[in-house]
């Protein structure tokens, strides 16, 4: 190639034909030119299944491959298949290079063995390897000018042995003097084509060089159309045979079968000179071609450009599957219809999950609502415990009042009655007699304590602000934790049920203070705050650990206790609620209930 004329082409992805010996410089000024045209360049080989070698700076690397993606064209897929190689044009030449000079030996072994894995990577027959190369350019700019040119030649010679189309690259401002004239010449002797750059176009008059411009913007528009449909119909071809979860296949207008893909073959389990040519409502169930469906399908898609579905579908075996159905309208530009696309695929085992999902959603309901019927009732069941609770503790509260404590009165009315008759006669007889009566006073005591405790006449007579004192001076006498109260002066009566939960709250919230906080005093408060009555008990101990009350806040269960569970319970049914809070030190028990008018206990 080194005695060709100089020609002037317009870019090697505007040739539509192979040739063996194409070599070709491509002039360049701005790095956006010479990326736009290697990305057509390489682009179109890699579009078509062909291989491509870039032997390019990292940044020239880097921009072609951002264009190549831009213009749809993967390198990732590629590069795996050993179709697309890159390598970076510096760390090459230096590969190359023994004693400051190009070695032939290494240039041919180097980049012939990149050629072969370029040329193995692909099984066509006519294979195109498209190839470009900065080496040439990076002489250049270090002055080596002989040196580049007899790299130029060693590609050539590479030519011989190897058929692949090579694209060289100088930018135009590394011919700025008049030194370079005669290498510059050298260099296109070297070439079968120059390509001018975006700023040049060869010599000859401006009218020849406008014309030259339209003549290579016409080719390059006819042969991007060209190069455009061929990609499409290449990557169309490979889609429909490589696809393998879809049956893809064409209806003549008529409805039958004009082509068949691997897809359809291994859904269907009809090969295509088994099937093509028949009509495609064999796939349909029975029923559904009794009704007409496979036929008013087509009609739809004709009007409407397209028809979506999901239904049973027939197997070569009889075996049915879950299809989900496209059938798109294929017309020319006149609107005439040329047939249908059809697109089925197999999604049985998606219907079948859908199917077990939605019975598995059914089941759940119907568990959750059982669920809630089941703690609806419970809570129901749990209130009228707690009221025959309160009513039971009333009932042996008076019992023991009126009843043991009328008994025991009477024993100790009598018992001071025998005291009194044996004083002075029989001292021993009456210090026994006065024992019994010590003991019966300590009775009557703890029966009018265990009788209050269980229903404090107080409470109902006289109201919660009332009872409140008068069981902390027990508890305080009793436990020797001393106890504070305080109430809102404003603070009247209400319900009798509200009195009574708060109530228990107090005793269920002392009990644990005497048992659990180590607390030396307790502090009680009672007031109303935006129409609900709130009681507080808060202690100065070791407080509830935050673990039990991070379980009892679920629904007040297990560790604290059956009492705070029933209290809690109390305040839900009363429309109030119940919190325990951990403070610093020791902890805030806080009851609040809607305020509701008071209303007199039944006799």
């Amino acid at each position: 190639m080194s005695n060709r004329s100089i020609q002037m082409v317009s870019s090697p992805a505007d040739r539509p034909s192979h040739h063996d010996d194409e070599h070709i410089v491509q002039l360049y000024t701005d790095d956006a030119f010479l990326i736009e045209v290697l990305g057509r360049f390489i682009g179109s080989a890699l579009a078509i299944g062909e291989s491509a070698v870039v032997i390019a700076t990292a940044a020239h690397t880097a921009q072609l491959e951002k264009r190549l993606s831009a213009s749809g064209v993967g390198t990732f897929k590629a590069t795996s298949q050993g179709r697309y190689i890159t390598l970076e044009a510096n760390e090459t030449l230096a590969r190359l290079m023994v004693n400051g000079s190009v070695d032939e030996g290494r240039f041919k072994r180097v980049i012939g063995d990149v050629l072969n894995r370029a040329k193995n990577a692909t099984h066509r027959n006519e294979l195109r390897i498209a190839v470009f190369g900065e080496l040439v350019a990076l002489l250049w700019a270090e002055g080596k000018f002989e040196e580049a040119i007899r790299v130029e030649q060693f590609w050539n010679d590479l030519a011989k042995d190897y058929s692949f189309s090579l694209v060289c690259a100088y930018p135009t401002t590394g011919f700025d003097s008049q030194r370079h004239i005669e290498p510059f010449l050298k260099i296109c002797g070297q070439h079968s084509g120059v390509m001018p750059s975006e700023s040049y176009l060869g010599l000859g008059s401006e009218e020849d060089r406008f014309r030259n411009i339209a003549e290579l913007q016409q080719r390059a528009e006819a042969l991007e159309k060209e190069l455009a449909g061929r990609q499409r119909e290449e990557l169309f071809r490979l889609l429909v045979e490589a696809v393998q979860d879809y049956a893809i296949f064409m209806l003549d207008p008529a409805g039958n079968v004009s082509s068949w893909n691997a897809g359809a073959e291994r859904i269907k389990q009809y090969s295509a000179g088994e099937i093509i040519g028949k009509h495609f409502s064999q796939f349909y169930p029975e029923e559904d071609v009794r009704k007409g469906k496979p036929y008013w399908e087509l009609i739809i898609a004709q009007h409407e450009g397209r028809f979506e579905d999901e239904g049973w579908r027939i197997r070569k075996d009889g075996s049915r599957f879950w299809a989900n159905v496209i059938i798109t309208a294929v017309k020319d530009h006149s609107g005439k219809l040329l047939g249908f696309a059809k697109v089925t695929r197999d999604v049985t085992l998606k219907m079948q999950a859908q199917q077990a999902l939605q019975n598995e959603i059914s089941e759940r309901r119907a568990a959750q609502e059982q669920l809630h019927k089941s703690e609806t009732s419970l809570r129901e069941l749990s209130l009228h415990l707690l009221r025959t609770q309160d009513e039971e503790r009333r009932r042996i509260g008076r019992e023991l009042h009126d009843s043991l404590g009328q008994y025991l009165a009477v024993l100790k009315m009598r018992l001071d009655s025998a005291a009194s008759s044996v004083k002075g006669k029989h001292a021993e007889a009456f210090e026994e007699i006065e024992q019994c009566i010590r003991l019966a006073d300590d009775s009557i005591k703890e029966m009018r304590t265990v009788s209050y405790l269980l229903y404090p006449p107080m409470l109902e007579e006289m109201g919660l602000k009332s009872a409140i004192p008068w069981y902390l001076d027990g508890f305080s006498a009793r436990s020797g934790i001393k106890a504070s109260f305080t109430a809102e002066s404003a603070f009247g009566r209400i319900s009798r049920d509200s009195e009574l939960a708060l109530f228990r709250v107090l005793q269920e919230s002392l009990t644990n203070i005497h048992r659990h906080s180590e607390s030396p005093t307790s502090d009680v408060r009672l007031f109303v705050k935006d129409g609900t009555a709130v009681l507080e008990v808060e202690d100065q101990g070791k407080g509830v650990p935050q673990q039990l009350l991070e379980q009892g806040g679920e629904d007040w269960m297990g560790a604290l206790g059956v009492g705070i569970r029933g209290m809690n319970e109390r305040m839900r049914q009363l429309g109030g609620k119940l919190e325990m809070i951990r403070k610093k030190r020791g902890t805030l028990v806080r009851a609040s209930l809607p305020v509701t008018p008071h209303a007199p206990a039944p006799e």
